[in-house]
């Protein structure tokens, strides 16, 4: 049984919903102004499954929590649909909401129409979790706050750059990041490693989505090996990340279309995976060793691959001189040493430290720029970082960077040109004779 706490601009969809999964709808609430600590009494003694609640329709949303929690307080198994406004990310309100663990969160637009009936749909059969729910915490939305007023008061064709304080390195990555991660051969931590990688991403506040792409059964033993997992429909959550088992039918577009913000894929040995899904994903990691078989596989692989460019090699337990030896080998290839990190599930440091550079091509990065006497002289102009899955971008902004080169060239000349001349003018002629006689005088 269903209970409806909204404004009247939701109000038929929910109905409509509801009547499609045939549930119930025994009490209903309808205004703008609600007091939501009224209706919670109201609630009480009501036998609700599931209450939808319109943000936009509560007087006040910083009583919801409250309200929350003493409905949770006398009811079992309790579960609330949240509609939100896209205004209401990062505020303390929903930052608390996910922290009591309430993720079934549909977000709108303040002016947007009212069509949420699919998502209503959607979300009640496959309730949402952390991962994807953390987009509301207040941390990432300050982060992609600083993103957007980048974006709309960046300079060239991302608009008009205000203030010379800031300068976001980086460009926008629209939509999911799809990280490869596969191996030279089997157990050689693949999995280890892609698990370790998507706990560096969570740290970061992203979303993300680990997806078992070569029949394992790694992650089935994962799910048995924990008791704090929360099993959904075709995923299982654990530590903050979502879980997808190997499953032909998964699709990962059907993921990137969603709210992760990185997708992860283990694709197993590098021998056996799915080579066009790897090729395609935006960062292609191959995880190596430096054992004498695990440099013959290495070897056959990269002959297999004519020794792509793309690609990155991660090589684990490695010592320094190892590596060195072995990454002189590799020539042009992006080479780097794995961190001792035998804990995926826990943070350490040094396995951050390779993943910041291993993952720079898709981390959004933020610096302060360092004001320089030049600054003074000409317009600053944003560093960009160019991504690999934005070549294109880089490509059209090549002639602007060279007529930037051009130009300060022009601006040195300049200078140049009229320090000469005043030098010239000064020893060479009589035209400041009098100047520096008057000067003497008043001196004398």
């Amino acid at each position: 049984m269903v209970a409806v706490i909204s404004g009247p601009k939701y109000l038929e969809d929910i109905d409509k919903a509801m009547g499609t999964l045939r549930q119930e709808i025994i009490y209903k609430k309808v205004d703008r102004d609600i007091d939501i600590l009224e209706e919670q009494e109201m609630l009480k003694s009501m036998d609700v499954h599931l209450i939808i609640l319109d943000m936009a329709s509560v007087e006040d949303h910083r009583k919801v929590p409250a309200f929350i929690r003493k409905l949770d307080a006398v009811k079992d198994n309790l579960r609330f649909m949240i509609i939100a406004p896209y205004s209401l990310s990062g505020h303390d309100t929903m930052n608390d909401l996910i922290s009591m663990g309430i993720y079934d969160i549909i977000g709108q637009d303040d002016y947007a129409g009212s069509h949420i009936l699919s998502a209503l749909i959607e979300l009640y059969e496959s309730p949402s979790t952390y991962a994807k729910a953390i987009k509301w915490d207040k941390e990432v939305a300050g982060k992609r706050q600083q993103e957007k007023d980048f974006i709309n008061t960046g300079e060239g064709r991302f608009g008009k750059k205000t203030t010379d304080v800031i300068t976001v390195e980086k460009d926008k990555i629209v939509g999911t990041v799809v990280i490869a991660v596969a191996g030279v051969m089997s157990r050689i931590g693949t999995t280890h490693t892609a698990l370790s990688i998507g706990k560096f991403l969570l740290r970061k506040k992203h979303g993300v989505a680990i997806v078992e792409m070569d029949h394992s059964d790694a992650f089935t033993a994962i799910e048995k090996a924990y008791n704090n997992v929360e099993r959904k429909k075709r995923l299982f959550s654990l530590a903050g990340m979502d879980f997808y088992p190997f499953d032909p039918t998964t699709s990962v577009s059907d993921l990137i279309l969603g709210d992760y913000s990185y997708v992860i894929l283990d694709m197993g040995p590098y021998a056996t995976c799915d080579i066009p899904e790897f090729r395609r994903a935006q960062e292609r990691i191959i995880v190596c060793g430096v054992k004498d078989w695990e440099l013959i596989a290495l070897d056959a692989l990269l002959k297999a691959e004519d020794k792509n460019s793309s690609h990155k090699y991660l090589f684990n337990f490695c010592d320094h001189e190892t590596f060195k030896f072995v990454n002189k080998s590799m020539e042009h290839l992006s080479c780097y040493q794995g961190a001792y990190n035998p804990q995926p599930f826990e943070e350490n440091d040094h396995a951050s430290e390779v993943y910041e550079v291993l993952l720079s091509h898709v981390l959004p990065q933020i610096k302060e720029e360092k004001k320089s006497f030049f600054s003074y002289i000409r317009k600053k102009k944003l560093i960009k970082q160019h991504k690999p899955i934005l070549l294109k971008k880089a490509a059209l902004n090549a002639g602007s960077e060279k007529t930037d080169f051009l130009n300060f060239l022009m601006i040195i000349l300049i200078i140049s040109v009229v320090v000469i001349v005043f030098v010239y003018l000064v020893t060479h002629t009589t035209l400041f004779t009098g100047i520096k006689a008057y000067f003497r005088s008043i001196v004398n």
